[in-house]
């Protein structure tokens, strides 16, 4: 009776409590994460796999490989191959691979694979899986070797402006185009302002050059040129950049005597005399330490000082001095200044006409006038 109620027992005990069934293997690679896409060369890039038992038997000895192509480089060698004894009936493991592109790495297509092996029911299984990858350079354009030419460009001068654009970048620029854009600024291109360069492979460079004309009104300063620089890059999107080049303008002076008088306007002999001249500055810049020294014969005033003469104005200086001799005296007028050049010296030469102080000085006006009151009178009595 007990062997009887013990067989009815088992007989009908929950079918829960029956040992499973192992059931078969069901291996597989799947791709989480893999960024940045594209990458550029010398960057790092992430890969995060998982190896998955999608069946309900137990995958013992699973190995996971990778083998990228050769411009993609793991950074661990340790990671290379990773060993696992078992993946349970669905279960998983995630793996997270840290690569990067060799710096020397073309742009194109590439890919990663992987490869697993692990065994089920002492049978040696494999799965594979190819995870492609896209390097792409970016391009990076910029400008050295600035040269001007002359170094010393004043209002109304042309110049040269010269430099080397480069392809700094991992990836070909196309269709580059260099504008020096002079808009808004107080200088004229002398030619196209645009130079067009069809391709520029990374650490390629080419010499630009641009004739500049500066404006009569351009003030005396410092000026940046702005160099904008288009391109397109290896997938056909526009790339944009800009630098800049520095322009100094200097001011050059130019003075003159613009007038002169004396008084007495006929100065004679024994006269206390006032010379009056008017220095302009007819520059496109200031004149600094402006002095003004006449070599008359006479003894006064032989230097005036000035100070500063600005662009386009003038200032008068005086010299005081008793003219001791009659005559067409020769002098000279010496003025000196500095500009943003450099210092200057000008040189002109003058004649003070002094009478000898007698009746002489008022002879020679005085027949004249007759003469002209005589011919006056004829005129009106031939015209009766």
């Amino acid at each position: 009776m007990i062997a009887l109620i013990a067989i009815a027992a088992i007989a009908t005990a929950p079918t829960c409590c029956a040992v499973p069934d192992s059931g078969n293997t069901d291996i597989k690679i799947t791709v989480d994460e893999l960024t940045p896409q594209p990458v550029e060369p010398g960057r790092d890039l992430v890969l995060s796999v998982t190896l998955g038992n999608y069946g309900g038997g137990m995958a013992e000895h699973a190995v996971l490989t990778i083998m990228p192509d050769s411009p993609i480089i793991l950074k661990n060698e340790n990671d290379r191959i990773i060993r696992s004894n078992r993946i349970i009936g669905y279960g998983a493991r995630v793996e997270t691979y840290l690569l990067y592109a060799s710096p020397d790495a073309v742009s194109g297509n590439y890919e990663i694979e992987l490869g697993a092996t692990w065994t089920d029911d002492e049978q040696r299984r494999e799965q594979n899986l190819t995870v492609p990858v896209v390097v792409r350079g970016e391009p990076k354009l910029v400008i050295s070797d600035i040269t001007i030419e002359p170094e010393i460009i004043k209002p109304e001068d042309a110049f040269n402006l010269s430099f080397r654009i480069s392809n700094k970048g991992s990836g070909t620029a196309s269709t580059v185009q260099v504008t020096a854009a002079l808009d808004n600024l107080s200088f004229v291109p002398m030619g196209a302002d645009t130079k067009i360069i069809k391709r520029l492979d990374p650490d390629a460079s080419e010499q630009l050059s641009y004739r500049i004309m500066t404006s009569d009104s351009a003030k005396v300063a410092s000026y940046a040129i702005p160099i904008t620089m288009y391109c397109n890059d290896e997938s056909g999107a526009n790339v944009t950049s800009q630098s800049s080049v520095g322009v100094n303008v200097v001011g050059d002076a130019d003075l003159c005597i613009a007038s002169m008088r004396t008084k007495p306007e006929r100065p004679a002999t024994g006269d206390v005399t006032t010379l009056m001249l008017r220095i302009e500055n007819s520059g496109h810049g200031d004149a600094e330490s402006v002095k003004v020294m006449i070599d008359t014969p006479f003894e006064g005033t032989r230097t005036a000082f000035l100070g500063e003469v600005e662009a386009d104005d003038d200032a008068p200086c005086i010299f005081n001095f008793r003219a001791t001799e009659s005559g067409d005296i020769p002098y000279h007028a010496v003025i000196s200044y500095k500009d943003d050049l450099g210092d200057h010296t000008r040189t002109t030469d003058l004649i003070l006409y002094v009478g000898d102080g007698g009746n002489g000085d008022i002879l020679i006006p005085s027949l004249i006038m007759a003469a002209l009151i005589i011919v006056g009178v004829l005129y009106l009595r031939r015209k009766k």
